[in-house]
């Protein structure tokens, strides 16, 4: 017997359902196939479906890409999986991968001087050549080299953008690829950028975080001797600085900004005299309103091998899952207390993780 199952009510279930189950099921009926490949229904699956984040490991060894589920337990072998990246084709006999930003579940790798997007739910991707006017930063130099994905909503396009300058009296140059029109883009700037980084972990290469259409840096502005959010929209591309929590002094110790939530947070490794060491996470609760920093959960670390981890993601069932640059993942449980950590000791070389939301989306 043929039943009609209006679309309507066809849309609030598969809306329900996980990508993986979603790209399975086009292959059912066409009608179904014409409503998941809906760009529309790929964004009302983002606002309406699942919102279950998953963690992405990653070292400069393409074979050990893979993807946790961070609410089972790290030992649990059943939540990771590999990850294929051959459409990277190995055009380089020791090929090297690094994340340089996220956004809508897209990642942007790095690999032999070439760009990558790709979304890990349902493998698209696409290569981005270099801009030839983009300077490569190496370890001795100068340079900040700030870089990004972020989404402008206006125009539906996703930008990848790239940043350089000096931390003294240089001029500051930036450019963006867009997707959309399938080219990169030199974004005149008012003023040249005076800052320097304060991350150990990044050392003069900074990863943008995507939040309210912008990107975002967390720098050290050297001539008012105080630390900022540097913010870039990419609606208005406009430059903007968010002041942070002055309750505390963060240079030269392990930090991050995350997006947890619905707000950005900035979470900080604490060391004090007769004090356990612990991380700080600061959530901006109004994120027009500089003063609305406030402090929401209080991580203990005394116990974690490196005594460096930084949180990546808050799972849904309350718990922090962190790393730290040695190969080590801890996971917190909503008390701050370390509930279990895995070392992973053949990816202690560029060890990286970071967090993503599965989407339908596409390029």
């Amino acid at each position: 017997m043929n039943t009609y199952i209006p679309r309507e009510l066809t849309e609030k279930i598969l809306i329900k359902l996980p990508v993986k189950s979603l790209v399975s099921f086009k292959c059912v009926r066409k009608e179904w196939n014409n409503l998941i490949s809906d760009p529309e229904f790929a964004e009302r699956h983002f606002k309406y479906g699942q919102r279950a984040e998953t963690l992405m490991i990653t070292t400069p060894d393409v074979n050990h890409f893979k993807s946790i589920n961070p609410i089972k337990s790290l030992h649990d072998e059943s939540s990771y999986q590999s990850l294929s990246l051959s459409f990277l084709g190995h055009r380089h006999p020791k090929p090297c991968v690094q994340i340089k930003g996220s956004c809508r579940d897209f990642l942007l790798l790095e690999s032999c001087r070439s760009l990558y997007l790709w979304n890990p739910s349902t493998g698209q991707n696409k290569m981005i050549q270099w801009s030839s006017n983009v300077s490569f930063i190496t370890p001795g130099d100068s340079f900040l080299f700030c870089h990004g994905l972020g989404y402008d909503p206006r125009t539906k396009d996703y930008m990848v953008v790239v940043i350089s300058f000096a931390e003294y009296d240089s001029p500051s140059h930036m450019e963006c690829f867009s997707v959309k029109e399938n080219a990169w883009i030199h974004i005149p700037l008012a003023a040249d950028l005076h800052y320097k980084s304060c991350n150990l972990w990044n050392g003069r290469n900074l990863t943008g975080t995507f939040f309210n259409n912008a990107l975002h840096w967390l720098v050290y502005k050297y001539e008012a001797y105080m630390h900022v959010v540097l913010a870039f929209d990419l609606v208005g591309r406009t430059f903007s600085e968010i002041h942070v929590p002055n309750e505390f002094e963060f240079y030269c110790l392990p930090h991050a900004l995350n997006v947890f939530g619905e707000s950005l947070c900035l979470c900080v490794m604490r060391e004090m005299e007769q004090v356990e060491t612990s991380i700080q996470i600061w959530e901006l609760k109004q994120y027009t309103d500089h003063t609305s920093w406030t402090k929401t959960n209080t991580l203990i670390i005394n116990d974690i091998w490196s005594g460096s981890a930084l949180p990546v993601c808050n799972a849904e069932n309350g718990c922090i899952v962190g790393s730290d640059p040695a190969g080590v993942l801890v996971k917190w449980n909503q008390d701050g207390e370390v509930e279990e950590q895995r070392s992973f000791d053949y990816i202690r070389d560029g060890y990286q993780v970071t967090a993503y939301r599965e989407t339908l989306f596409t390029i």
